[in-house]
């Protein structure tokens, strides 16, 4: 039970009403429709997951037993027939273009594999995602831009070769346009959920798709993090400095705007304030790389924890202080 309920039910008087209310609150079972719908609701999103993955699996193990047309024309028929679905079946709108756009993904990709056109792989998400935003926009589901936001990061991560640590983080690390480009495309990708609650036609309901905002987060704090270990471990960089002080400066301003403003939640900020530690015990552990191993252990270890200690003590006051504002203005989970 939550101890405000103890708090507030302590300050009323002797014999008042309102503290039988609370504990008849406190102790009810809540509404079961809500629970059944959130049920089905999910239900039909694992369904839409398991047809769409299913007939995936399906054409990759019947690639030799299945003529090209037939396999073509299959995907594009479960294609059609989810898009079809979503415009018939109001309820099951969201789950049908879940699987539509699986359903787009797996058609891109037979068609690259098939007929060997020549493109890149980031070439292959970057147009699933230009399609499916079609649909995604128009859903207005904070599932379905989740979904996307997976989709263009891979995209991302894929434009710099293969899906790999060493060409994500190590490839022309040295190179500061190329530096600079990539840091700019997880910036960008990070300001997708946030540009869409600006534009009234594309805005969940709501305000904010907070899930596929602290996705996009996640990922661009991953990323920038991830180039700035390299970054200081580089020791014969060019851009060693700037290319730790640029993911600093990008962290911490998720931060900022986490903890304050229209986009103030507790996860990105969690997220937010783990990729600052990270980065700082980086630059730390760089900069006692040339020490004695004892005493830099010693050394690490206590500022770690140093850190550690301030982050969640600071976690728990915002904690606090985003629980205090109204329902409307907070976002903690």
């Amino acid at each position: 039970m939550d101890s405000s309920l103890y708090q507030a039910a302590a300050q009323a008087a002797p014999g008042d009403g309102r503290a039988a209310r609370l504990y008849a609150l406190a102790v009810s079972p809540g509404a079961p429709q809500a629970l059944a719908r959130r049920v089905r609701w999910g239900l039909m999103l694992v369904a839409a997951l398991l047809l769409a993955s299913g007939l995936i699996f399906w054409v990759a193990a019947n690639w030799q037993g299945q003529s090209r047309l037939f396999k073509l024309g299959l995907i594009e028929g479960a294609l059609a027939l989810s898009v079809l679905a979503a415009c018939v079946w109001t309820r099951a709108r969201v789950p049908a273009l879940l699987c539509a756009t699986l359903a787009l993904g797996g058609l891109l990709a037979y068609v690259g594999q098939t007929y060997q056109t020549g493109a890149d792989a980031w070439q292959l998400f970057a147009v699933w995602a230009a399609l499916s935003l079609i649909w995604v926009g128009l859903a207005r589901s904070d599932v379905l831009w989740t979904v996307w936001v997976l989709v263009l990061a891979t995209g991302i991560v894929t434009w710099s070769g293969r899906v790999d640590i060493w060409n994500v983080f190590f490839l022309d690390s040295g190179y500061l346009p190329q530096l600079l480009l990539r840091m700019a495309l997880w910036l960008g990708l990070a300001l997708v959920p946030a540009v869409v609650s600006l534009i009234p036609w594309l805005r969940v309901q709501g305000g904010v798709a907070w899930w596929s905002h602290r996705m996009a987060l996640g990922l661009a704090l991953a990323a920038w993090v991830g180039i700035g270990i390299v970054q200081v471990f580089d020791f014969g960089g060019k851009h060693t400095a700037l290319g730790w002080v640029l993911p600093a400066v990008l962290v911490a301003a998720t931060l900022l705007v986490s903890l304050y403003g229209r986009f103030q939640d507790f996860v990105a900020a969690s997220l937010a304030a783990l990729a600052a530690n990270v980065l700082v015990l980086a630059l730390v552990a760089r900069w006692l790389a040339d020490g004695s191993d004892l005493d830099a252990l010693v050394v690490f270890g206590l500022i770690a924890l140093a850190c550690l200690g301030g982050s969640v003590r600071g976690l728990i006051a915002v904690q606090q202080r985003m629980r205090a504002l109204p329902a409307a203005e907070r976002e903690v989970v």
